[in-house]
Order: C-alpha cells, then sequence, then structure tokens
C-alpha cells in the first residue's frame, strides 16, 4: 500500500496581500488602497442613491480551519452488489443496508455521486467527508417494482427503496449512488425503461458493467472490448439518449492487457462512440481525493460493503481506522471552489485537477 503523508519540503505560495484577493485561482490587487478599501469615483446626482458595491470577498478567510480541513484526505467508493434475505459475501440484508446508512449519517459522511468525484466536483459541507456508493450487476433487488393496493411501487427491501427512505428522513444526506449494468438493467424487462428514467430523473448515476461479465484480461483484441462496453453503453442509451455514460465497473475487477487498455476509455461500437473519465477496480481500500497526485481514475480502489470475509477490509474497519485516527479521510472546508489541504501534504496536490481553484494551504497547530 502506498504510503502519501510524508514530510515535504516547503515551498513559496500566493499569499494574501492587503487590497489583494483570491478568485477562481487567479490573483488580482488593487495597489495604494489601505484597509482592503475600494475607491469609489463621484457619482453623478441621477445616481445619489447608489451604494458602492464591496469589494469582493476572499472566500479562503470564510474556511473554518478549526474543522481542520484536508481535501487530499482517502474518499470511500464502497462496492455494494445485491441487498437480499441472507447476509452474503456479495450481499447485505435490508436492515444491514439501513445500519450502513445510519452509520454513514451519524458520522459526519455525505454521498457524492462517483461522476462528481471524477470531475473534481465535490460540495459536501464543511467539517464532512464525501463518500461514494456502487452498486454491480443491476440486479432486481438493486430496484424492484412491486404492486401495493393495485398500484406499482418501489419494493421498499431494495436498495432505492431503502435508499429512497433515508432521502425521505434526511434531506441533508444528499442521497446518490452509482448502478453499475449489464444486458439486463434490473430485471423486469417490461420496466427497463421507466426504471433508467427514474433513476436519472431523481438524482442516480448509471454506469457500465459490460456486456459478458468477462475479465477483461482474458479479451485479445481492441473489437472485443469495444464490443463489450460499447454494446451496454448502446442499450442505455435506446432508453436515455440524452444521458452520458462515462463510468465504468470492471467485472472481477479485472484489467485488460496493457495494448488494449485505450479501448476502456475511449471507442466506438455500431457507430456509437463512448468515453469514460472513472474506472472502477474491486480494490479492497479507499480511494485518493480527486486532487491528488496519486489518483489514477483508470484504476480507482474501492472498499468491499461488508463485514464478512473481507480480511480485514471492509467498510468497517476502515470506518475505525478513521475514528481511531490511523488513516486521514477526506474533510472538507464547505466551499467547493477552494481546495483546503495542511502543509504537510503540499506535495501531492494535482494543480490540473485544481484548474482554477483556489488553494488554500495552512500549517496545522
Amino acid at each position: 500500500m502506498k504510503k502519501k503523508y510524508l514530510s515535504i519540503m516547503a515551498i513559496t505560495i500566493a499569499f494574501i496581500l492587503s487590497g489583494c484577493y483570491f478568485a477562481q485561482g487567479d490573483k488580482s490587487k488593487e495597489q495604494n488602497e489601505p484597509d482592503n478599501k475600494v475607491s469609489v469615483e463621484p457619482q453623478e446626482a441621477e445616481d445619489s442613491e447608489e451604494k458602492p458595491e464591496n469589494p469582493e470577498e476572499d472566500p479562503i478567510e470564510e474556511i473554518d480551519l478549526s474543522i481542520q480541513p484536508n481535501e487530499l484526505g482517502e474518499i470511500m467508493i464502497l462496492m455494494y452488489h445485491g441487498i437480499g434475505e441472507e447476509e452474503k459475501d456479495w450481499q447485505r440484508t435490508p436492515d444491514n443496508f439501513r445500519k450502513d446508512l445510519q452509520y454513514m449519517y451519524d458520522n459526519k459522511y455525505q454521498m457524492i455521486s462517483l461522476n462528481d468525484y471524477a470531475k473534481g466536483e465535490i460540495k459536501t459541507k464543511a467539517g464532512y467527508t464525501p463518500i461514494i456508493l456502487t452498486f454491480d450487476d443491476g440486479r432486481q433487488n438493486n430496484f424492484n417494482y412491486i404492486e401495493k393496493d393495485g398500484e406499482l411501487v418501489i419494493d421498499p427491501d431494495c436498495a432505492v427503496g431503502v435508499l429512497e427512505e433515508f432521502k425521505s428522513k434526511y434531506s441533508d444526506f444528499d442521497v446518490t449512488a452509482s448502478f453499475f449494468l449489464n444486458t439486463n438493467p434490473f430485471g423486469q424487462s417490461e420496466y427497463t425503461e421507466q426504471k433508467l428514467k427514474w433513476l436519472v430523473d431523481n438524482g442516480y448515476d448509471v454506469g457500465n458493467h459490460t456486456y459478458s461479465h468477462l475479465e477483461m484480461e482474458t479479451l485479445d483484441s481492441e473489437e472485443d472490448i469495444q464490443a463489450e462496453i460499447g454494446s451496454v453503453n448502446n442499450i442505455i442509451k435506446s432508453y436515455l439518449p440524452n444521458y452520458s455514460v462515462e463510468t465504468l465497473a470492471l467485472p472481477h475487477g479485472s484489467n485488460p492487457k496493457d495494448a488494449y487498455a485505450g479501448s476502456v476509455l475511449e471507442g466506438e461500437y455500431e457507430g456509437s462512440k463512448y468515453k469514460t473519465i472513472a474506472v472502477l477496480d474491486v480494490g479492497w481500500r479507499p480511494a485518493y481525493s480527486p486532487f491528488d497526485t496519486l489518483t489514477d481514475f483508470t484504476s480507482l480502489y474501492r472498499v468491499t460493503a461488508s463485514e464478512i470475509n473481507v480480511d480485514n477490509c471492509g467498510m468497517y474497519d476502515y470506518f475505525k481506522s478513521y475514528e481511531n485516527g490511523n488513516r486521514e479521510r477526506f474533510i472538507s472546508d464547505g466551499n467547493s471552489e477552494v481546495i483546503t489541504i495542511p502543509k504537510r501534504h503540499e506535495e501531492y496536490l494535482n494543480m490540473e485537477m485544481v484548474g482554477e481553484k483556489t488553494v488554500n494551504i495552512y500549517e496545522e497547530n
């Protein structure tokens, strides 16, 4: 396992000077204006009631450093599969899934989408840790319809039903998840279109889990890989023509041979092109921050969402490690346009991913 938290050499960063402010990562300056005041030209008589604009506020000044924000900390991408009556290696019971969600909520985790993570768009509130939920295989117990009193309703014990239950209880939880699909999304083929449209209309994402669920390393051509990925993208597109499928969960965590790796990220099948911005492995450890130089979006770690047969690498093992201070979790500063990190991690800040966001580096007490 990589060790990223090393002592680093100090480098010079841009500090806020009198009359200076950061805006979208660029520094601009008003000179010879004491006390950060902006001079105002005299107004004509007809404009006398207009008040001069206030100088632009520095977003860094609004960051509460007492919460010890660390936006280079780890983020767990949880790997779920089924939700069913019996607890198994790849299945949680509805009650255990409810327990998982309650733990996250009670311990200052807040859901974000995998798509937002891959784009560095993290809008988690101050002092909270982003967490990402993913479901592989598109099982019917992920999204199941049942009849109740003559009406079609979402099964309250399927994954979506439990998530919607929590959404109604905790509006600040920002409930979302990514569902990785094969050729028969969620079973109940008569409702496929209805289910997919409902998901994207209600804040969920869908991703690609390949046509045949084969290990990618067994495929011997770019054409085979493009068919596995492109065919599922085309199935989803047939129901959601305006939706971009941007994420892929590798079956069995199997990567393709190096010669064909590019086809996982970009390709074309039956005249329809695809582009992948995040590829998920099986993993067994938390992912790095999207702003960390160690992050590889073509091979993202995941953590098994289970409490059995996880070799001390299940989600509750990592929850405990964060509680004990043995690992560092991502702590949001509450401003998605500011990236706040302790100075000791400065070496690992990926400025290309930061883009035009403002960087806030601070010394810990």
